[in-house]
Formats: C-alpha cells, sequence, structure tokens
C-alpha cells in the first residue's frame, strides 16, 4: 500500500508554496525560476489558493490548496520549498526534503523568543508548542545573514548546520538589477506612473492584537495621505504595500494620481527597484531595501506599545536604523521634504547597517538553493 508511505515519493517532483499560496512570489519564485531553466527535467507544481486569481506564468502546473490533489502532491512531491509555516497535519517523510526560505530578516521577537503571543484563540504555550512541531519538520532554512542566523537558532529552534547562510533568493534581482534603467522603465509603466516622477514606497507590517479572525488582520492608515498630497503630489508618487496578513483594502478615494495600492503586485523587489525611498515601521522590508542604500523613513507612531506591549524588537530600534523615525504625519513630512538632506546625514549608518545585514547578498542565492536542491535529488538516485 502507498498510501503516503516512503514508496510514494517521486524523486523528479517538486512543490512549491508562497505565503500559504497566496501568490507566485519571494524565495520560492526565484528559486522555481532559476531551476526551471536550469533543471527542466524535473516535475514542478505551485500550490495555489485560487487558482482563477493566482497571478502566475501560463505554464505553471497548478494545485490548488485543500483539493486532493494538493495532499497527493504533498505526499509524492520529494522536495518541498515554503517561505511560511505548513499546517501540522501535513506529514513530511524521511526520504523528502522540505526547504524553508522565510520571508525577512526578523525585528520583531519571533515564535519561542516571543514572551507574550496577542494572536486570537491560542495561549502562549500553545502557539510555542505548535510552532516548535511545524519547525521540526524543517531540513534547512534559508538565512539572509549572521544576525538572522542568531536569532533563528533560539527562536526556531534551529541547528546551526540546518542555516544556510546564502542571502535571500528575492534579493538577487535587487543585486543584479539595481543599475538597470529598461527594467526599472518596464516596472513603472506597468503601474502607470508618470514620467518624471520620483517614487515613496510605504511598507508597514501588521499588529498582532488588530484582527477580524486568526490570519486575517487589519490595518488602520494613520499617515494622513492627503496631507501628503498637496506638499509632495506635483513631483511624487506613492506606493503602498500592505503585509500579506492585511485583508482590509485601503480607501484611496480623492488620491487618484497620487497613491497607488500596490499590495497584490507579486514582487515587492521590483518595488524597491523604482523607490527613491521606503517608509515603514517594523518591517523587515527595511533590510532588502538596505541592499540599495537608498534613503528609508520610518513611521513608528505605536512606538512605545509595539515594542512594549506586542511584540519587542531583537535590535536597538532608536540606535540602529538607517534613518529617522517619526511619530506623526507632520514630522515625516518635513523629512520627505529634506530627502537629500537625510541621505547624506545619514550616509554613515545606511552603509553600516548594510555590512551587518546585507554583505552575504552576491546575487547568487537562487543559484545556491537550486543547485543544493538538484545535488540532493542527484544523490538519492
Amino acid at each position: 500500500m502507498l498510501y503516503n508511505s516512503k514508496r510514494a515519493v517521486k524523486n523528479n517532483t517538486i512543490v512549491f508554496e508562497s505565503f500559504g499560496g497566496k501568490s507566485y512570489s519571494d524565495n520560492p519564485k526565484c528559486i522555481y525560476e532559476y531551476m526551471k531553466l536550469r533543471y527542466p527535467q524535473y516535475k514542478y507544481y505551485w500550490v495555489a489558493q485560487n487558482s482563477e486569481t493566482f497571478k502566475s506564468p501560463n505554464n505553471l502546473n497548478i494545485v490548488v490548496k485543500n483539493s486532493r490533489a494538493y495532499y497527493n502532491l504533498y505526499k509524492k512531491a520529494h522536495v518541498w520549498v515554503l517561505n511560511s509555516r505548513l499546517p501540522l497535519h501535513m506529514q513530511k517523510k524521511e526520504n523528502q526534503l522540505y526547504i524553508q526560505t522565510w520571508h525577512g530578516t526578523p525585528l520583531k521577537r519571533l515564535a519561542n523568543d516571543m514572551h507574550k503571543v496577542r494572536i486570537p484563540n491560542t495561549t502562549t504555550a500553545l502557539y510555542k508548542k505548535n510552532f516548535y512541531r511545524a519547525t521540526r519538520r524543517w531540513d534547512y532554512l534559508i538565512s539572509p545573514n549572521k544576525y538572522s542566523t542568531e536569532i533563528f537558532r533560539s527562536a526556531f529552534w534551529m541547528d546551526t548546520d540546518r542555516i544556510l547562510e546564502v542571502g535571500y533568493p528575492r534579493n538577487d534581482l535587487l543585486v543584479n538589477h539595481q543599475d538597470d534603467k529598461i527594467l526599472q522603465q518596464d516596472i513603472r509603466q506597468s503601474l502607470k506612473i508618470p514620467d518624471g516622477k520620483k517614487v515613496i514606497l510605504y511598507a508597514p507590517t501588521w499588529r498582532d492584537d488588530d484582527y477580524f479572525y486568526v490570519g486575517s488582520y487589519k490595518f488602520e492608515l494613520t499617515l494622513d495621505l492627503s496631507k501628503l498630497q498637496k506638499s509632495l503630489g506635483d513631483n511624487y508618487v506613492i506606493l503602498l504595500r500592505m503585509h500579506y496578513f492585511i485583508a482590509n483594502r485601503l480607501d484611496l478615494s480623492g488620491l487618484e494620481g497620487f497613491a497607488i495600492d500596490v499590495s497584490g503586485h507579486p514582487d515587492i523587489s521590483e518595488l524597491f527597484l523604482i523607490s527613491d525611498a521606503l517608509i515603514t515601521d517594523y518591517s523587515s522590508v527595511m533590510f532588502d531595501y538596505g541592499i540599495l542604500k537608498r534613503p528609508q523613513f520610518f513611521f513608528a507612531y505605536d512606538i512605545d506599545k509595539y515594542n512594549q506591549e506586542l511584540r519587542g524588537f531583537y535590535m536597538n530600534y532608536h540606535k540602529d536604523l538607517p534613518g529617522p523615525i517619526y511619530q506623526t504625519t507632520d514630522e515625516l513630512l518635513t523629512g520627505l521634504q529634506n530627502m537629500s538632506e537625510v541621505a547624506i546625514n545619514y550616509r554613515e549608518q545606511i552603509e553600516s547597517f548594510h555590512q551587518r545585514f546585507c554583505s552575504f547578498e552576491t546575487g547568487t542565492a537562487s543559484k545556491f538553493i537550486g543547485d543544493f536542491i538538484h545535488q540532493h535529488i542527484e544523490s538519492r538516485k
């Protein structure tokens, strides 16, 4: 009988899943695209929550999440490549390889390092117990820097020999194409950004205690976009990129031509490439954006609550950032109006931030992981 037995595993089959099947994106996408070109002999599959709204290349083999085909795929796939957790009932066998890419350098405390979990319908003890069980299936975890490696060891109960310090595959684009004007112009045109206008990207994170239900979080826009439009609208557009946990849509009525919701854009690295500056709060996007050494502004209107009551930070938020912190729209606006001056004043912090968090990013992470998977498969023949 082959029902979920080791004999059911097909050596040439690989499954990819990004953000629980919400999108064709992030580290799994970059690994897939490298492997598809370099190793076309394998059978590649992608998990999608909704096959009709899943934006992807036409030739992608899509399997709908939680369908019978989905469960059968995870039973037979030799290699699993994911960037977020998989439900505990998905059992990995000894002859299957699970590559966990994760999805960001941690600023906020994670899993085992969280003092108190404020996620609905769970307790701190149960959350950590289930997270621990989930990580026991990970054979390897990708790390973008030494800082992350030390955190992953503690937060995810990971042994150092199972952590691959190679940078993030999704950041290969930033390293290899940061001066590619043709690509950047193509991205701008796809988003209908007028020629001559500069781009500000606003990418905040989610709040643990502000939710509709499990896995579905709210975000109230505290940033006064109308005020920004009055002062910056002639020369700038602002792109708003919400965290994938955020469920509510933004109301941008009256801001047409200035504010664009790009939450559904499949590749945030493309948004980084065309942005002249980043506004964020406690999101890990700051670390990826640091590769470009461009100005960053931190709109941390709830800093005290977030640091003390919700998550807590691994690094010194007030001293280690590559840009200024603001708590009101007026303060932020003043900083944006003096962007060149901010870039000069924070030059040393930007450089040291890059050295600490981005030095592993050499533009070859996708190749490393793709070749690593190939070598593993070949060794099992």
